[in-house]
């Protein structure tokens, strides 16, 4: 039922202050409570059997779910109401390490010039729809009470840092349930408005459904959890489909009732931490902090913790409460007009002054569209479109040109005249050198100097593809409708890969290059038996240094690095189903040119290798990518 004390008024929600500050500080608690019980059972994937004695862990760690909700609230004070994606995304590059999974992957693309949102889909295909944008749902909800439109806004611009598809529905989906929340309490009234941002025919709206469906014919939790793995499940504990849906179990079988909701969320394993979380994040809404049981939240103490440096005043979950509600009485005075907050204390209307609505607009702005991947092969053009935006009253004259790196082909320059309040759209292409290194990251800048002497300009990123040679497929054929490999069993004269002879035994090879981490090996290879491959890259480092050559495959794999067998310190349990981290080679680079040979025998229809290069960030240093991105190709 809707809350009594929340009024309809002319069109205009009315919400007390003292309701809206219970409501997001039980919100916090939620999530805190959520995220510490959950981190007991992450990654694990089976039914648990936590009661409300063992929930509870020993020491309440840190929370990834959390850290990066305080990070999005520091950016709405620092740059105000209308932060956008490349906002957020340098907040993050500044101040947070975590490179886990789709973060890494993130961290990787922004340091390689490419912002969202293609920093969360190109080169992440494993990852892409997984958890860690859904977890960050909250803030924008506390901020936009009673306007699911604007929370789910906010959540798209966060979500296409690190993700695509799925993955941006289901953060808009919670953060327009939670929204929703401070004046509704049907968990059935808010799943309908929360789906008004799931597409038709998704794969998540499907998982939606089936919980509801599973809920109507009156399923236990647990065969409820089991029709989600039927139907949706994934061997990543993260992925986005089952743990939306053991998160709606939780909630709808919990009914309302804390203790029920988490020990559900915690029971049905996967993504624990997340589930629990946000499951619990919304219920601390609908309750609000006062009608938490104390068993639950008083072992907090009120204190978060994070896990990187960010300049705060105070780690109280109450002190985080008012920030949250102090930019939410902000927003309600602009973009969140719908809402009124009534009775707000002195102290939060002074830190909600301090809130921008909006930052000055540039007169003129340069966007970049890659139309595409973010990449070019060796000796390839890549073609680019450039967009000038003229938000001033008159005309602007002037010209565009294409800095690139030195050894690229660049446009030549181009006269635009932009009308007022127009764009001027061109396309272009510029080109890779053939020959030499092909580096991964390459700087280049869209530069529109006004006939005035104003210049405005975009940097932006192109990926140098990496070059692989691929020789084969060998096959054995022990029968008429089979064919076998063996990755024990040499196809060719491996003698050669340990004498530095790798040129000369590749020399008859099929050259593919590759733009992202995912080797598109069905581009050359359209063999659909089981068959073994051999795959050279000439690797340039600009200095030696530790790494790990990383490997995923649908088979088996071994490596040489300069004619030396590697030993992977890491191995899968199982071969036929990839992800990224398979096989952990540790190797030395040497300095300039390094030879990788990559025996891949395939074990499915379709050929599946993933490969890339990892050091690791032991200082925790913000701003670095673990995934190397100073690396190149030789080519030519």
């Amino acid at each position: 039922m809707a809350n009594p004390r929340l009024k309809l008024v002319e069109r205009q929600l009315e919400l007390e202050y003292e309701v809206y500050y219970d409501k997001v500080y039980g919100g916090w608690v939620g999530k805190s409570v959520g995220g510490a019980i959950g981190a007991q059972g992450e990654g694990q994937k089976r039914l648990h059997g936590f009661t409300e004695e063992t929930a509870f862990p020993e020491r309440w760690p840190p929370n990834d779910d959390l850290d990066l909700q305080v990070l999005w609230l520091h950016a709405l004070f620092e740059r105000g109401l209308d932060v956008a994606s490349r906002d957020l995304a340098e907040e993050w590059f500044e101040h947070c390490w975590y490179h886990f999974n789709e973060y890494g992957r993130f961290l990787k693309n922004f340091a390689r010039g490419i912002d969202p949102p293609t920093s969360g889909w190109f080169d992440n295909e494993y990852f892409r729809e997984s958890m860690g944008s859904p977890i960050r749902s909250e803030v924008w909800a506390f901020i936009s009470p009673g306007n699911p439109d604007l929370a789910a806004s906010y959540a798209e611009r966060d979500a296409v840092l690190d993700h695509w598809r799925d993955s941006v529905w289901a953060e808009q989906f919670y953060a327009a349930v939670e929204a929703a929340a401070f004046f509704e309490s049907s968990l059935d009234r808010l799943i309908e408005v929360g789906l008004r941002y799931v597409p038709e025919g998704s794969k998540l709206r499907a998982v939606i459904e089936l919980v509801r469906e599973c809920r109507r014919k009156g399923f236990s939790w647990e065969r409820a959890r089991g029709e989600v793995l039927r139907r949706f499940g994934s061997p990543d504990a993260t992925s986005v489909h089952q743990n939306v849906g053991f998160t709606l179990i939780a909630l709808l079988w919990g009914e309302l009732d804390f203790a029920k909701t988490a020990l559900i969320a915690l029971n049905c394993g996967y993504d624990t931490d997340c589930t629990a979380a946000t499951a619990l994040a919304l219920l601390g809404v609908i309750l609000g902090e006062s009608r938490i049981p104390a068993k639950w939240k008083e072992p907090l103490n009120d204190r978060f913790e994070m896990d990187f440096h960010l300049p705060r005043g105070s780690y109280r979950i109450s002190d985080l409460a008012t920030e949250t509600c102090a930019v939410g009485v902000a927003a309600s005075r602009s973009l969140n007009r719908r809402v009124r907050i009534l009775n707000v204390p002195e102290r939060v209307e002074e830190m909600a002054r301090r809130v921008r609505a909006a930052r000055p607009k540039p007169e003129v702005e340069v966007e970049v569209d890659y139309l595409g991947e973010p990449a070019v092969a060796a000796g390839g053009e890549k073609e680019i479109e450039v967009v000038v935006r003229n938000s001033g009253g008159v005309p602007v004259s002037g010209t565009l040109r294409i800095e690139v790196p030195e050894g690229w082909r660049a446009p030549p320059p181009l006269s635009l005249e932009v009308p007022p309040r127009g764009t001027r759209t061109v396309r272009v292409r510029v080109a890779a050198p053939a020959g030499g290194v092909l580096w991964d990251r390459n700087l280049l800048r869209a530069v529109f100097a006004g006939d005035g002497g104003r210049v405005w300009e975009k940097s932006f990123g192109l990926v140098g593809a990496r070059r692989w040679l691929v020789l084969g497929p060998f096959w054995d054929s022990p029968s008429w409708i089979e064919d076998a490999a063996d990755v024990e069993k040499p196809y060719v004269d491996e003698r050669l890969i340990e004498k530095g002879r790798e040129l000369e035994l590749f020399s008859g090879a099929v050259a593919l290059d590759s733009p992202s981490s995912l080797i598109p090996l069905s581009s050359v290879v359209g063999f659909k038996g089981e068959c073994c491959l051999y795959l050279l890259h000439r690797l340039y480092s600009p200095e030696e240094r530790e790494v790990s050559l990383v490997v995923g495959a649908q088979g088996d794999v071994k490596v040489w690095l300069n004619g030396k067998p590697l030993e992977p310190s890491q191995k899968p349990a199982a071969k036929c189903v990839w992800h990224p981290f398979m096989y952990w080679f540790p190797a030395v680079l040497r300095k300039g040119e390094n030879r990788v040979v990559v025996k891949y025998v395939k074990r499915t229809a379709e050929p599946v290798l993933w490969f890339d290069i990892h050091r690791e960030n032991r200082e925790r240093k913000p701003g670095y990518s673990i995934w190397q991105v100073d690396l190149g190709s030789v080519v030519g």
